[in-house]
């Protein structure tokens, strides 16, 4: 039976493994994204995720992100998505490119559709002379390549012509939300609830099962909570699994 409402202090993998086929509605992530900064003479063995260190090389981290997309393809329903949320680093600006290519080339996924996640204020603080300050972050909207005409929405009917031809409400690839929902000791910049909610509303629908393979401190089990969704979740930090669970429970307490 599959236990739902929880994370899972584990790697996403296992989690995905133990769990049964076509069984999640959406799935709302968002990875580490390889950003730790490369020393002269090596990698750096710190990274900014507790108890994890964001420093792959490039190779080995592509062949673990389409090793996660085919985690997606065993526990994802028929015709739903994966909304995978991906930014780059100053350090290496083609890495989303190299991913996205890498994800469709090896794996039974397609980008349907790209959004820009427009945040409040650009981060980092400008640090280059020669580098524009970043804005906005991607959004990639996967679904299966035999779905790619008939994976779900959730817009809207706006108006049905006397032919009977529906119009649906718009819905731009451009949403603002808040950069994200505080700091904390374990992490500087932790997903974004409203970004979740706004998501969940595009792809979602109430009662879904939204799975996040790297929950961090609870950000899109919250979101569920708002939205009426339920949620599953994997974090290999047992220190963000409490924080989450606590954020999670005060949500509860008011919802």
């Amino acid at each position: 039976m599959l236990d739902i409402n929880k994370i899972f202090q584990e790697d996403c993998l296992v989690t995905m493994n133990n769990m049964p086929e076509k069984c999640v509605d959406l799935v709302i992530t968002s990875p580490p994204y390889n950003y730790s900064k490369k020393r002269k003479g090596g990698p750096s063995d710190t990274g900014k995720y507790d108890q994890y260190r964001d420093n792959m090389n490039e190779e080995d981290y592509i062949n673990w992100t389409i090793t996660l997309f085919n985690g997606y393809d065993k526990i994802v329903k028929e015709n739903r998505v994966v909304l995978y949320n991906f930014s780059y680093s100053i350090e290496n600006p083609s890495l989303p490119y190299k991913i996205a290519a890498k994800i469709v080339e090896n794996t039974n996924w397609e980008i349907v559709d790209t959004i820009l996640w427009k945040k409040n204020n650009s981060m980092p603080h400008p640090a280059s002379y020669n580098r524009l300050n970043r804005i906005f972050e991607f959004v990639w909207v996967f679904a299966r390549k035999k779905e790619v005409r008939t994976f779900k929405m959730f817009k809207n009917v706006t108006s049905i012509s006397e032919k009977g031809q529906k119009y649906y409400e718009i819905i731009d690839n451009y949403i603002e939300a808040k950069n994200n929902d505080g700091p904390n000791d374990l992490n500087k910049a932790t997903f974004s609830t409203e970004l979740v909610t706004k998501l969940i509303y595009i792809y979602g629908t109430e009662g879904d099962l939204i799975y996040d393979s790297f929950m961090g401190v609870g950000t899109t089990a919250l979101g569920a909570i708002e939205k009426k969704c339920d949620f599953i979740g994997s974090e290999i930090s047992d220190r963000q699994c409490d924080l989450a669970n606590k954020k999670i429970k005060a949500k509860l307490l008011v919802n």
